[in-house]
């Protein structure tokens, strides 16, 4: 669902962060926001925020950068 907090209405945000909720029979529900970067080296990139880490990694590999 689109994020609807008040740091995505003060940016302009509302309709570019997305908010995914998620769970497994073992875990309880969780959320991750997902934004589109826009400075640093992931740029213009989408990325889980918490897991910028695991992204770079992601859009190093061939052929991701166009995704």
């Amino acid at each position: 669902m689109f994020s609807n907090t008040q740091k995505a209405h003060e940016l302009i945000k509302r309709r570019d962060w997305v908010v995914i909720y998620f769970h497994s029979n073992a875990e309880p529900e969780a959320q991750c926001t997902v934004v589109t970067e826009t400075h640093g080296a992931l740029a213009g990139q989408r990325v889980v925020r918490g897991r910028e880490g695991d992204c770079a990694v992601y859009y190093a590999e061939p052929d991701k950068t166009a995704r």
